[in-house]
């Protein structure tokens, strides 16, 4: 959907070419590191009690779609909705509902912001953070590799895309600093007081290092996801290609699905 080709395609060429996969016969999953961070307790409980190992590559969900329709892994993860081309071939099953936390340092005074405000700082228009009644000081805006499926939906959601001789593209502004994964946002955040990011909420983790922003006055809980009152919602999906579904995968499927771990999902802030 963006112009993530050149990124997506190296990184599945690369891995598929990898000995690593060639010699592997346990199940593959690769794509979004939000749905990673989810999913990496859950995986490491079923490796214990499963003779059939399951193997997790965090890569972002374009490049982990790319993958499985390269067949270089028999299950990606994603935390955005599939395109419409995509569905043509692959066929989606639903982990959670996520919210998208927009996060300041601690010791910025703001505390909320309107969708409109985070469109205009993400968009360019706003750079210094008086312009919205903080300190004056430029603000650091911090946005994900364009194969990220939080980035996706983050820009979907607030209308930061474009179109450009029929093909959807972002439309943020060129002087975000773009990092791979949710970890880099979380750091580069928490050290500087002047950045704002954008992470899942499910995996803020240490509330003293971040401030979680309210956006129209709502914060992401899962209260609010399921009243459809925050505004930065996306699913967290498992994406497949049905005619070649092996039984491990749809077992790996069905135990994420289990009474069990819908509790133990839904312990940690996520809405199933």
């Amino acid at each position: 959907m963006f112009k993530a080709l050149s990124y997506t395609t190296l990184m599945a060429s690369f891995l598929f070419s990898s000995t690593t996969f060639a010699a592997n016969t346990n199940t593959t999953i690769a794509g979004s590191t939000s749905v990673s961070n989810l999913l990496e307790p859950f995986i490491e409980q079923y490796n214990h009690s499963s003779d059939h190992d399951i193997d997790l590559q965090s890569i972002g969900s374009s490049a982990g779609i790319t993958m499985l329709n390269n067949g270089a892994v028999d299950l990606a993860i994603s935390s955005r909705q599939l395109s419409d081309t995509e569905k043509e071939t692959l066929s989606s099953k639903l982990i959670a509902y996520d919210a998208i936390a927009v996060v300041v340092h601690p010791d910025n005074p703001i505390k909320t912001l309107s969708a409109e405000d985070i469109w205009k700082i993400y968009h360019g228009d706003i750079s210094n953070w008086k312009e919205i009644g903080g300190e004056d000081k430029k603000i650091a805006v911090v946005t994900r590799e364009l194969a990220s499926g939080s980035r996706f939906s983050f820009e979907r959601n607030l209308g930061l895309t474009k179109e450009i001789n029929s093909f959807t593209v972002s439309d943020i502004s060129k002087n975000a600093i773009v990092v791979n994964g949710t970890s880099m946002v979380k750091s580069i955040v928490a050290r500087n007081p002047h950045a704002i990011g954008y992470v899942s909420a499910g995996s803020i983790g240490d509330l003293a290092q971040l401030h979680v922003v309210k956006v129209n006055d709502v914060l992401p809980t899962p209260q609010a996801i399921i009243d459809n009152k925050y505004p930065l919602s996306r699913p967290f999906l498992f994406v497949f290609k049905s005619d070649s579904l092996s039984k491990q995968s749809d077992e790996f499927m069905s135990y994420i699905n289990s009474d069990s771990a819908t509790q133990q999902i839904q312990s940690l802030g996520y809405v199933k």
